[in-house]
């Protein structure tokens, strides 16, 4: 019914899905010349046998389709976004902490959902990070009253204990920033600048987080060990 190039979709687990079937048809809006044309695409995934239900949508104009109708690359190119509206939890490496781990799976459990409340939950995997790394929660000030720590003075904690790179302080602080906005804005100001392709773009980014920061170091120590097996097995004494 209507045309829409199917790009690339990965599941979770990393494979590339195949498109099973799709449902596709155009909303007209009463008294007013515009519409969306709305497109439903159900996935399965030939290596985990999980499915994916992904729905894209376009606004169009009938003026403006008029004022365009000997161009064809106006139809050709039109843009779709694009919201996910069932998957399969993310398999996380093994070396990411639970405490984590359950954080981001929550994240992404709602996801399709709540937009804000996944824009929250990536904020609470700092917290997670952050105690994970033995960044305290609490401290004393200078009369003896216990008060707690906020965020961005335990990340900031975080970086200087951890040596983080400049690259990986930036992408938490605006995964922080993101959160706090998530947090603190009114509900329907913030329900209407963000989308479920927001609240995914910043689970993207907080999965990019703990696997620099778990994964990669997990990585390492494995390859160092095997390296190390390897030597030991192969090289004569002493090399």
């Amino acid at each position: 019914m209507f045309e829409h190039e199917i790009g690339r979709e990965l599941c979770n687990c990393g494979s590339l899905m195949k498109c099973e079937t799709n449902f596709s048809h155009r909303v007209d809006y009463d008294d007013s010349d515009t519409y969306c044309i709305e497109i439903f695409n159900l996935y399965k995934c030939p290596a985990c046998d999980e499915v994916t239900l992904i729905y894209y949508s376009s606004p169009g104009d009938e003026n403006l389709d008029e004022a365009h109708q000997n161009t064809p690359e106006w139809q050709l190119y039109r843009h779709y976004q694009r919201s996910v509206l069932h998957a399969p939890f993310k398999q996380l490496h093994r070396a990411i902490p639970q405490a984590i781990a359950d954080v981001v799976n929550q994240a992404q459990a709602v996801l399709s959902k709540s937009p804000r409340a996944s824009f929250i939950l990536c904020r609470a995997a700092l917290e997670e990070i952050c105690n994970d790394f033995k960044i305290p929660e609490k401290a004393v000030s200078s009369k003896g009253r216990e008060h707690f720590i906020n965020l961005q003075d335990r990340l900031s904690q975080l970086f200087k204990k951890e040596k983080m790179s400049d690259d990986l302080v930036a992408v938490v602080q605006g995964i922080r920033e993101l959160g706090n906005e998530g947090a603190h804005s009114a509900h329907f100001t913030f329900s209407r600048k963000i989308k479920s392709q927001d609240a995914e773009n910043l689970l993207d980014l907080i999965n990019y987080v703990v696997e620099r920061l778990y994964v990669d170091k997990y990585r390492q120590e494995e390859a160092i060990e095997r390296l190390g097996k390897l030597k030991g097995k192969i090289l004569p004494l002493g090399d």
